[in-house]
Order: C-alpha cells, then sequence, then structure tokens
C-alpha cells in the first residue's frame, strides 16, 4: 500500500488566503529562536536559490520582495538546522512557529496546499490509531486492516476530487510532483491527466511530464538504459555489456535489511537458470563501501554486483525510477525490458515461462 506522498516538512496547521498584491510580506517569530540570519530560499529547480536574507531579533523578522509566479520555497537558518516550507507568492503571510509546529497564514496557493495537507493528515491519524488498536490483546486484525484500507481510499479519492477542482493551481501540481519518488506510474500518470496546461507548463508539471517519459523508456519492449558501475574490486562494468540471454537488473541496498529478504532465494534462483542463459546485475544503492562488500559476500551474491556509492541518490536509482528495495528488471539478450515491477515469485515464473519458449524454439 501506498501512502498519498505531502512531505512538506514542519506540520502546516492553517492557512488563509488573501488578495493578489504587487510583492510578498512574510512576517514571522520563531519561539526560542537565537539573534542570527534568516534566509529565504527558493526550492523549484535542481539546486536551492536564495531569495533574501533577513536579521532575527528576538525570534521576529521580515521579509518583502516579489515573484514573477507562484515558486516552492522554504525558509531556513543560516546554520541550517531546519526549515519551514511555503508556497510563495505575491500575498501577505504571517508565520507563527512554535514547539507544535508551524502557523501559516496568507496566500492562496498556501491555501490550497493546506487542504491537501489535511487529507493526508487525517489518513495518517487514522493508520496511527489502528496501528495502536492493532496492539492491543485480542484485536481483529482483519477488520483493522479493512480500516486502514477505508481511509486509505478516502484519502485518494479526497484528493483526486481537489486535483479535478483545482487543476491549474500551483499548489496541486506541487503536491503532486512531491509524490514522484513514491507513486506508481499509473497513478502518477492519472494524477498529471488531470492537471490542466497551465499547470503543466509550470516547473513542477515538466518534473512530472519527465518522470513519465522515463517511464516510457522503461516500458516492455523499450531498451534498458545502459549504464557503467564498479565492481567491489574497482573494476567497472556497462550493463549493456553483460554477456547473457537473461539478464535480471536488481536494485537493493546492503544497508537495508529488508531489502536482502530475497537474497537467499536470488541465489536459488541463479543456480538454476544460470546454466540456461540469466545473469543477475545486482545495483547496490550504499553509500558505504564496507558495508556492501561485506553483505555481498555474506549473502553469497556470486553473480554482477555494481554501486556508485550514492545511495538513494544514485543516478542508476533516478533512471530506473526506483522506488521501493528490492526492485527488479528483467531484460531479454538485446537488453529490451521483458518485465518489471514484479516480485521475485512472479519472475521465477515469467523466467520458466520464458525459458520453455525459447527451449521449443530452439
Amino acid at each position: 500500500m501506498r501512502k498519498i506522498s505531502l512531505i512538506i516538512g514542519l506540520a502546516l496547521l492553517s492557512s488563509v488566503a488573501c488578495h493578489a498584491q504587487e510583492g510578498y510580506q512574510i512576517s514571522g517569530k520563531v519561539s526560542g529562536m537565537a539573534d542570527g540570519t534568516l534566509l529565504l530560499i527558493a526550492n523549484e529547480g535542481e539546486k536551492p536559490d536564495t531569495l533574501g536574507t533577513i536579521g532575527v531579533k528576538n525570534g521576529t523578522f521580515v521579509f518583502t520582495g516579489k515573484v514573477e509566479r507562484p515558486v516552492a520555497a522554504y525558509l531556513s537558518p543560516a546554520n541550517g538546522e531546519g526549515m519551514i516550507p511555503l508556497i510563495l507568492e505575491n500575498a501577505n503571510f504571517m508565520i507563527n512557529v512554535s514547539n507544535a509546529g508551524a502557523l501559516i497564514q496568507g496566500g492562496k496557493q498556501q491555501e490550497l496546499l493546506s487542504r491537501f495537507t489535511r487529507i493526508s493528515q487525517s489518513f495518517m491519524a487514522e493508520q496511527a490509531k489502528v496501528a495502536a488498536e492493532a496492539r492491543q490483546p485480542g484485536a481483529d486484525v482483519a477488520a483493522l486492516q479493512a480500516r486502514v484500507d477505508q481511509a486509505y481510499e478516502a484519502s485518494v479519492n479526497a484528493t483526486l476530487e481537489l486535483i479535478k477542482a483545482h487543476p491549474d493551481e500551483y499548489a496541486t501540481v506541487h503536491v503532486i510532483a512531491l509524490g514522484i519518488d513514491s507513486e506508481t506510474e499509473e497513478g502518477l500518470r492519472s494524477k498529471y491527466e488531470l492537471l490542466g496546461e497551465a499547470a503543466r507548463a509550470t516547473v513542477p508539471g515538466k518534473r512530472i511530464a519527465a518522470a513519465l517519459e522515463q517511464y516510457g523508456k522503461l516500458a516492455v519492449g523499450e531498451v534498458a538504459p545502459n549504464f557503467t558501475l564498479a565492481k567491489p574490486d574497482g573494476n567497472t562494468f556497462s550493463l549493456h555489456d553483460v554477456p547473457a540471454k537473461w539478464k535480471l537488473v536488481h536494485f537493493w541496498a546492503a544497508r537495508v535489511e529488508s531489502s536482502r529478504r530475497d537474497n537467499a532465494d536470488l541465489v536459488k534462483l541463479y543456480l538454476q537458470y544460470r546454466p540456461r542463459g540469466l545473469e543477475i546485475v545486482s545495483v547496490a544503492l550504499d553509500d558505504n563501501h564496507a558495508m556492501w562488500k561485506q553483505a555481498v559476500g555474506l549473502d553469497g551474491m556470486i553473480w554482477t554486483n555494481g554501486s556508485d556509492l550514492k545511495g538513494m541518490d544514485s543516478g542508476i536509482a533516478r533512471l530506473y525510477l526506483v522506488n521501493d528495495l528490492p526492485a527488479y528488471f528483467l531484460l531479454d539478450a538485446e537488453n529490451r525490458v521483458v518485465a518489471r515491477g514484479m516480485a521475485l515469485p512472479a519472475l521465477r515464473d515469467k523466467l520458466a515461462e520464458l525459458t520453455r519458449k525459447r527451449k521449443k524454439q530452439e
């Protein structure tokens, strides 16, 4: 089950829309903050862009300026410890930060973002409540799971209805873009198709379009993107140069115990199908060479292993739009995608089917 992805840092408890104006003014109070410097940073492109710097005195501050269009931004102390996200537009904002979170008032887009956030918060609250009840003796786990499923479906439907009601607003496309890394292709595409042209033309709209285009490059029948990685011994290899009738590209991480759950079965699969032309290429999304190398040995991964040691920031993970671990892509001898998005048991059945067909052809 996938949660609605609304990762926006501090909880946005409420917001009030205000009229458009020539510029913006952000007035705020941060409880317990020492005098220092506060930065206003646009967070829309590949690199953060500092829009303004202001001194904080007795926890209070005021930013003024002007933007050409709404933009995702955040406030952060100069030391980078913490941030307050908001959608910046030409409006008056009032921000009050305390131990309870951040109260943001002002801005049409901020108000809409808060509506999306409340949907997510409602689902997470129900999920937490069910989890607590599930720990009680005699809990009806099946009934509790049904409640979670029902709450999840309600949150999805409420989100879709809000998207439909505001298809061209920046906050709408911003929320959808936040979910790129945790959304299924089907879910992402269905939400994108609800957007208007103005929303699609924004920076987050273009990010969503690029992700969907990349999904298209990973479709069954397409040539899988090539990559070159270092092996544990420091030598390199390229995916397309690995000779095999079938290649199973396997994404995992030594540091994530749950992602190693299939490794024992992968060894059995490799020993069974290696004589029939299977090669496994495991891509570790780790950043610790020693941990990765040790796990390869402990788990008996005797096939091709590689990593760029960038963890989940790996360019290969982005290239293959990997969100969950483990993840698999089955390729043929011409490096075309045969299957993807399958769990290991389904892939085992697929390999059995493919090898039977190949044997008949031979």
